[in-house]
């Protein structure tokens, strides 16, 4: 079975829409396997986003992950465990493309994405393949934390 890391950003959170977005994943099919409220530092962030290393903007990126944006300062995310099958491509479609201006409207993305102030705030991560997967999730999630 594949597993994968979902992240309810700063923005989603500030909006409330973590039911709503729990809502549309559970109705994919999938298995929680582990979930928590997580503190993003700068350290965490920046092993999150060692693949974007050296692009001018991974700083914006960091800063938003941790929810310094529009006068927010909230350093917490709701990070999920699911596990099944195509559990990455199944995640992936619901969440749209991660620009919400290119994601379809019925999509996470497309209905509760946006850009403000010249920031994207997609609401949500999910990983992109199943190996990336497995390295996000031992970032956010000790192993006796995930069922």
């Amino acid at each position: 079975m594949e597993k994968t890391l979902i992240l309810i950003k700063p923005d989603a959170i500030s909006k409330k829409l973590t039911g709503i977005i729990i809502d549309r994943i559970e109705h994919l099919g999938l298995d929680m396997k582990a979930a928590k409220v997580a503190f993003v530092s700068e350290e965490i962030a920046k092993e999150h986003y060692a693949n974007l290393a050296g692009k001018p903007f991974l700083p914006s990126v960091i800063s938003f992950m941790r929810g310094d944006f529009n006068g927010i300062k909230d350093h917490r995310i709701y990070a999920f465990v699911y596990e099944g099958e195509n559990a990455v491509s199944k995640v992936r479609a619901a969440l749209g493309a991660t620009d919400p201006a290119k994601a379809e409207p019925w999509t996470i993305r497309g209905a509760f994405g946006c850009f403000k102030d010249g920031v994207m705030q997609n609401c949500v991560h999910a990983s992109g393949t199943p190996e990336e997967a497995l390295r996000e999730i031992n970032i956010w999630f000790k192993p006796e934390e995930v069922l």
